[in-house]
């Protein structure tokens, strides 16, 4: 659900989607502050994954006060963290251009940027490596385990 903008009514559809994560497919963290006894969120970072299960969209958010303190960078990496241990293989965030912190945000971590045709950013992560193929097509590391001799390790002994 991409806002881009502050809504002064948010629909109650929205509203239970956002109170009622489904968890097998949104994840969504939030930080807050508590000031004169009463909580206020400041940021929040969440995912939903598409119906494939291997990518999902993130979104995240600092309230302005907060921005340029670390915040988004630690909500961002939280929540990336969670889609590796979840087994996604891909991450991708949207934004407009002149969102320059988000964009920035983003490259910081490494996502690959490209402009649309809707006139916003993509920006791209993968999170799993590409298991590198020998020229039989097996990955490497099963190469490597099938040229170890079998049984013990061999040990060189010297006789002299």
């Amino acid at each position: 659900y991409k806002l881009f903008q502050t809504l002064k009514h948010m629909p109650h559809e929205v509203r239970v989607r956002y109170c009622n994560i489904d968890y097998d497919r949104e994840i969504a963290i939030v930080a807050e502050l508590t000031e004169n006894g009463k909580r206020k969120i400041i940021g929040t970072a969440r995912v939903s994954i598409d119906p494939d299960g291997k990518s999902g969209e993130l979104a995240f958010l600092v309230a302005d006060p907060w921005q340029g303190l670390g915040l988004g960078t630690k909500l961002v990496d939280y929540v990336i963290e969670i889609c590796r241990e979840r087994g996604l293989e891909t991450v991708y965030a949207i934004m407009v251009p002149d969102n320059l912190k988000a964009v920035e945000l983003m490259k910081k971590f490494g996502f690959t940027l490209r402009y649309t045709e809707e006139g916003v950013i993509k920006g791209t992560l993968k999170l799993k490596e590409e298991t590198p193929l020998t020229p039989a097509g097996m990955p490497s590391e099963i190469c490597e385990e099938a040229s170890k001799p079998a049984g013990k390790e061999a040990e060189m002994v010297s006789t002299s």
